[in-house]
Parts: structure tokens; C-alpha cells; sequence
């Protein structure tokens, strides 16, 4: 199978990744979670052993720099010592630098400090353009549109000035203000727009589009049959209460008329904290194990989450999407719910990360190891890491809902989600970016399409049916056979 990050960066605008952490942007950011953060023991005092083994290490330190023909930096030699050490375990366990250690800190709590607005660099003029303004971030406030071309900060030219020199001259300390002259699109007199920095909260929780003006999200797919659809991205402190923010007001509309479904869209999302996680399934459950966590050589579990029924959502129709690119807290929140009856799982099977990482500081915090240290099983005790030696791994649909997408069909779904996510402003439309659809591709995304006919045709002929056991019995399976021509088409950016 491949990194689910491949796919994902075909469409990556490249100036994305470096602008991210510093503009309070979320992109490219798979790299940095895993699931199962845990404070460490205290170590045990060092033996002689310890001592010993590392001879070896200091013999050849002391021949590098003594008779090496080029001057070396002992700090490059320890990463590398430490990064080779770290090759030996496996692919979730990392070393991190004080910058990177900082950098995954801001992103497990899902706030940044700048200005909230995904930049790239247009490649034929230099110019910085505003791909989008954040959710309720200082320049959607501002008045920054997305396409707008950044001429000056802070009065200041930037001509000269690399990528990484404009993002640093962009971000800065919270309650501090910087000026930009932008251009915007359509638009022939620049104008000056003061931004008033602050610290940025990115959101986990999408929904089907923006509404106009305010860069609120709308949660109603099918407004007809009262049917919504959530996206989590992945999973950070505050994904849960998003996820309230966006569920709770639809399910409490009396005037509207109840909720009688929703769809919980998990495909392409890595995973996250495993706390929250289990915060999200237990949403949906108000009783039974969700998760818990152990080593394979014992029966004994570390930890074990249970579903409380305070803060459950009432018993509405469920569909999780998922695919092989759904990982870690991702698989929990799915099977969870599937080995609890609880919802209907429509997809491919998920990618099979089924290990915790705990971070141990190092250095007076100046370093950390994120270091695997346990398993996860699901409620069933299955647990659903994948090894080489793995014949089954991940979470499965039901065969009846077992609906694989081509690659091209999977590049649409992305595309289609990056143009959701631009958020206009006063019905402006830029054109470096294409007008999203009313909703996320519903006509071109086969898995998204058979969450909703589902739903639909449950609450027209059998309401009062128990849904988990309506649609796996008695629906008809949809066509999950791949179309007969895959048109090769070259892989196309846009914008995260």
C-alpha cells in the first residue's frame, strides 16, 4: 500500500508545507501525529553497560574529527547517531529537535500565531498570493480575500526577499500588527489592509461548503432530508467540540424538524491524539469499551476507554466513510462504532495503524523521543496494526458496502475538498481557483453518493426500522466494481 501522504502531495501547492506552522495554516502536516501521547516513567538509573555501549560511539566521534579531510559539526553527528538509532525501530517512532518538538506541540493544540491565511508563491512573478483566509482568522476579519497578490509589508518592497524571509516579515507575536499592500484580484489600485495579529485556532471539523461572507462552515448535504455531513480532518484537542459546534445546533433545531442523518467522512484523515478520538466515538456511544491499550506479550491492558452516556447524541442513522488512507485515530473512531452496531461503515479498508506513541522529553525539554510504546485494540480485541507478515489488517466495511475508487477518482475528491475550503468573501470568486460544487462532489464521489441514497431511501421506506440492521440486510449492494476505462491524467496542484 502506499504512504497515504503520496497521494495527498501531488496536489500540494509546494509553498504550502514551508508557509504552514508559521501563518497559522494547516497543511502537510501528516508527518506529525500519532496517536496515544502519555507522560513517560522516570528512567531508570544508567548502568555500566549503559556506559559501555556507547565505546563505541565515542571511538568514532573522536576519529571523525580528528581525521576527517572536512571540518564536521559535532551537532550533525549527534542527530545522525540518534537518527540512526531511531531507524532501527519502527516508522511512528521519531526524534525531535527543539523546532520540531515546538512545531508538533502547535499542532496536537491547534493553535498558531500570525495572521491565518494559506499562502503560496505564484512561480512566474515571485508574488505571494492569498490562497485563503482561515476560519475566523485576523485577516478574513481584515478584509484578505482569497487571490489576493501581497505587493508590500510593512511598506517595504519585497523584491529579493526568498519565501521563508516574507513568512517570517508576515508572522509575528499575537497582538502585534503588521500592514500589507495587496492587490486584489480583479482589482487594478493596490490598497493597504493593517492585520492585527493573533493567535489562530485551525479546525478539524469541515462540513459541505462555506456559507457567504462569514467563512462559516454549512453542515446540511441534503437540507431536504435533514441529512448532514462532517469531515474531520484529523484529530486534535479541540476536534470534539467541534464536532458539537457543528451537530449539536442542527439536532436541537426544533423549527427545522430533526436530524435524521449524518454522515461522518474519516477518508484521507491520518489520525491524531487518542484521546481525541475516543472523545468523538463516544459522542455516538453512550456505553462499552471504545479503545484500549496494551503490549502483545501480555493480556493486561495499560488503558482501557470507556463510552459514558452523558454528552451522547441522540440514536440518529450513521454512515462512516473510510479508505485505505484512514489511519490511527481514524480506525478507532471507525471501529469502534462498527464493532458496536452503532453505524454503517462505506469504503475500502483503512491503512492498519494500530500503534501508540508516547513523548518523552529530553534535554530540559529541548528534545523528544515520540516513541512506540504500546498497541491499541478495539472493542472486539482485535488489534488492527499492519506488519509485514499481516494477512488482514485495518477496519473493513461490510462487503455490501465495499466501493474502491480509482486514483483519479480519489485526486477529484481531494481537488474537490481544496476548493470547499477557500473561503470567499462578499461572492467574490478568484479565478486561480476553481468555484467549488454545491456540495463535495456528490455526483463523482461513488462512496459519498451511496452514504446518502442509504439514508434517504431508510428514511423514506423504513423509518422505523433499526437502520444498522435495515441497510445491511435487506439493501441492495452497490456496484463496487472499478469503471472500465481509467483515463491517465496527470496529476494536477491545488490549493490546501
Amino acid at each position: 500500500m502506499r504512504d497515504p501522504l503520496n497521494l495527498r502531495k501531488a496536489f500540494q501547492w509546494t509553498a504550502i508545507a514551508i508557509t504552514a506552522m508559521t501563518l497559522g495554516v494547516y497543511a502537510e502536516r501528516y508527518h506529525l501525529f500519532n496517536d496515544g501521547l502519555t507522560q513517560a516513567s522516570p528512567h531508570p538509573a544508567a548502568s555500566s553497560d549503559s556506559y559501555s555501549f556507547f565505546d563505541t560511539l565515542v571511538d568514532i566521534r573522536s576519529q571523525i574529527l580528528r581525521n576527517y579531510v572536512e571540518k564536521v559539526d559535532d551537532k550533525k553527528l549527534l542527530n545522525g547517531a540518534i537518527n540512526g538509532m531511531m531507524s532501527e525501530l519502527d516508522q511512528y517512532s521519531n526524534y525531535f529537535t527543539k523546532e520540531e518538538l515546538d512545531a508538533f506541540d502547535r499542532t496536537v493544540h491547534g493553535q498558531f500565531s500570525g495572521i491565518g491565511a494559506e499562502l503560496s508563491e505564484d512561480p512566474k512573478t515571485g508574488q505571494l498570493i492569498v490562497v485563503s483566509p482561515l476560519e475566523d482568522s485576523p485577516a478574513l476579519k481584515a478584509g484578505i480575500l482569497a487571490g489576493d497578490r501581497i505587493l508590500k509589508i510593512n511598506g517595504e518592497s519585497m523584491t529579493g526577499l526568498s519565501l521563508k524571509d516574507l513568512v517570517t516579515k508576515i508572522a509575528g507575536v499575537s497582538g502585534t500588527q503588521v500592514k500589507l499592500t495587496v492587490l486584489h484580484e480583479g482589482e487594478k489600485t493596490p490598497v493597504d489592509i493593517s492585520v492585527n495579529r493573533a493567535v489562530v485556532q485551525v479546525h478539524s471539523v469541515k462540513g459541505v461548503r462555506h456559507t457567504d461572507g462569514d467563512g462559516q462552515w454549512d453542515f446540511l448535504i441534503d437540507p431536504d432530508h435533514r441529512i448532514a455531513y462532517v469531515r474531520i480532518t484529523n484529530f486534535m484537542e479541540n476536534t470534539a467540540e467541534d464536532l458539537d459546534n457543528a451537530l449539536l445546533p442542527l439536532i436541537q433545531d426544533q423549527k427545522a424538524g430533526s436530524l435524521k442523518g449524518i454522515i461522518l467522512d474519516l477518508r484521507f484523515n491520518p489520525g491524531g491524539l487518542l484521546i481525541a478520538g475516543g472523545d468523538v466515538a463516544d459522542r455516538f456511544l453512550d456505553s462499552g469499551v471504545i479503545v484500549s491499550t496494551g503490549r502483545p506479550d501480555s493480556t493486561k491492558r495499560d488503558f482501557i476507554r470507556e463510552a459514558v452516556k452523558e454528552g451522547t447524541y441522540p440514536r440518529i442513522p450513521l454512515v462512516v466513510l473510510v479508505n485505505e488512507y484512514s489511519a490511527s485515530a481514524s480506525e478507532i473512531v471507525a471501529g469502534a462504532l462498527k464493532d458496536h452496531n452503532r453505524a454503517v461503515l462505506i469504503g475500502t479498508r483503512t491503512f492498519g495503524k494500530g500503534s501508540v506513541q508516547t513523548l518523552i522529553t529530553l534535554d530540559n525539554g529541548n528534545a523528544a523521543l515520540k516513541l512506540t510504546t504500546a498497541y491499541y485494540y478495539l472493542p472486539s480485541g482485535r488489534n488492527i496494526m499492519r506488519k509485514k507478515t499481516s494477512k488482514t489488517w485495518g477496519v473493513d466495511p461490510d462487503p455490501t458496502f465495499l466501493i474502491p475508487l480509482t486514483e483519479t477518482e480519489n485526486r477529484d475528491i481531494l481537488r474537490s475538498r481544496s476548493e470547499s475550503e477557500i473561503i470567499r468573501k462578499n461572492g467574490h470568486t478568484p479565478t486561480t481557483a476553481t468555484a467549488p460544487a454545491t456540495q463535495p462532489a456528490k455526483t463523482a464521489d461513488r462512496q459519498l453518493q451511496r452514504a446518502l441514497d442509504i439514508l434517504v431511501a431508510h428514511q423514506t421506506l423504513s423509518p422505523d426500522k433499526d437502520f444498522i440492521t435495515d441497510v445491511t440486510t435487506t439493501r441492495p449492494s452497490a456496484s463496487a466494481s472499478l469503471p472500465s476505462t481509467q483515463p491517465t491524467t496527470k496529476p494536477e496542484e491545488a490549493p490546501r
